[in-house]
Parts: structure tokens; C-alpha cells; sequence
């Protein structure tokens, strides 16, 4: 019996000490976002100051008090793995303007906004999370055209794909990290087969692909292969970049 008796009491210890180790783990600022950028998660920025400004009062305290229990709640603990969290300095809360402290920002791996919500209690840190991870930054889907219409398009991007055999590779465009994108881009999706027209046409070597070109059909990126997100939004970046610098695009 004493020996049950101590089982259970050092396995009674162990589960204390493992629940005592599960906290938020806090990034540092400095390479965050490629950090982000890499797991796809969207970053959390607590920050207890605001914006610099001479005239600016402090943080009342009891706020400030409640917003740090939030980020201990076991509800917050249990479900802190979606994201990346940094606590944010003066330097960074004047960088993101940040008003209304103690709260936080929500931002995605380029450090757009996602969201802003002042933060004094766990619910308040729920619903901002709840919030991001079901309306701000979800997959959505692309409406894919399937003809290249004659002259240019209204869209800064045309986006031409090839899919696999089994027509899952082009999902990757449907991607939260690059929905911000789909606002730019005209889709238009054509048949993979080897040797058909629009294989020729666009000189397409394997599938699946994506052809990126401006509005007049000017080639600026290709990616073929394993249609990664990373790789389709260094692809966009480019090829962004080439709308600015002319000199840059070609077939």
C-alpha cells in the first residue's frame, strides 16, 4: 500500500510540474517574422506601452495586472501553439502605433495587420485569437478562370496554372498566408496535358505550374514542382517587384 501510496503521489508530482511548464513561450523580435514565415503561423505583439508621445499617460496598473493573468490563463495555454508570440518594446509599440496599451497586434509573416484589441482580461485575448484564426487568416478559395482573355486584364497579375494528375498541387494558392494576394490576381487554370496547345503555348517543361504575368501576359515568374506557398509567395514578391522595374520583365 505505501509503495501505491508513493506511486501515485510522485505521479501526482510529475503532472503538477508538467502543468507548471506549460507556458507561452516568448520569441524574441529579431527574426520573428522569418520564423513566421517559415511555420505559417501569424505573430502576437503584447504590448504594455503605446504609441510614444510626450503628452501620453501610462498604463493603469490593475490593467495591466489583468493582461498579464490573461496570457497564464490555462484556456489561452492550451490553445497559444497556432501562434508566435514576442512581448513588443517602446520602439516597436511607436512602430505599429499602437494606442490603448495594455493590448496587443496581430500580425501575418510580413508584418501586416491582422488585428488590433486592447487586452484587460482572457476573454479579450480569446475572442482577438478566435477571431484571427476563423475570419482575419484563413485558406480561401481561388475562382480559377479557364481562358486567358484577349488583352490586358484589370488585375495587376495574371496567374496561369497547370494542376497534377490529381489536381490537388494549385490548392497551395489557396493558402492564408497568400489570400492577401488574391485581390491582385486573375486566375486562370489550363489543361496539363503534354504536348496539348496551352502546354505549348506557355512553354510549360513539367507540371504542375504556375506562369506569373502582368496584365499584357509578359512573363515574370515561373514555379514548377512542389507547389509550396513559400515558394508561389517569393514567386508573387518578384514578380511584384518586376511591375516596378520594367527592365526586369521578359519571357
Amino acid at each position: 500500500m505505501k509503495r501505491l501510496l508513493g506511486i501515485l503521489g510522485f505521479s501526482l508530482l510529475s503532472l503538477v510540474a508538467w502543468a507548471a511548464d506549460e507556458k507561452i513561450t516568448w520569441e524574441k523580435a529579431d527574426g520573428v517574422l522569418a520564423k513566421a514565415a517559415a511555420s505559417g503561423k501569424p505573430v502576437i505583439w503584447y504590448f504594455v506601452n503605446n504609441q510614444f508621445s510626450k503628452d501620453a499617460l501610462p498604463p493603469v496598473v490593475e490593467s495591466l495586472a489583468g493582461a498579464e493573468k490573461a496570457f497564464t490563463n490555462p484556456v489561452i495555454i492550451k490553445r497559444r501553439e497556432p501562434f508566435l508570440w514576442v512581448r513588443g518594446d517602446q520602439k516597436l509599440a511607436t512602430s505599429f502605433k499602437v494606442q490603448g496599451a495594455p493590448g496587443i497586434v496581430i500580425t501575418d509573416a510580413d508584418g501586416e495587420v491582422l488585428l488590433r484589441a486592447p487586452i484587460a482580461t482572457p476573454e479579450n485575448l480569446f475572442d482577438a485569437m478566435q477571431t484571427v484564426l476563423k475570419e482575419k487568416y484563413v485558406d480561401t478559395p481561388v475562382t480559377w478562370g479557364d481562358v486567358v482573355r484577349t488583352g490586358p486584364i484589370k488585375k495587376k497579375l495574371l496567374i496561369v496554372g497547370f494542376d497534377d494528375e490529381k489536381g490537388e498541387a494549385l490548392k497551395s494558392l489557396e493558402d492564408r498566408s497568400l489570400v492577401k494576394y488574391h485581390k491582385n490576381c486573375e486566375f486562370v487554370k489550363l489543361p496539363p496535358q503534354k504536348g496539348g496547345e496551352a502546354v505549348k503555348r506557355w512553354n510549360v517543361e513539367k507540371t504542375p505550374s504556375i506562369i506569373i504575368c502582368d496584365a499584357m501576359e509578359r512573363v515574370l515568374e515561373r514555379v514548377s514542382g512542389k507547389l509550396t506557398p513559400c515558394q508561389i509567395k517569393a514567386a508573387i514578391a518578384k514578380a511584384m517587384q518586376k511591375l516596378d522595374d520594367p527592365r526586369g520583365q521578359g519571357r
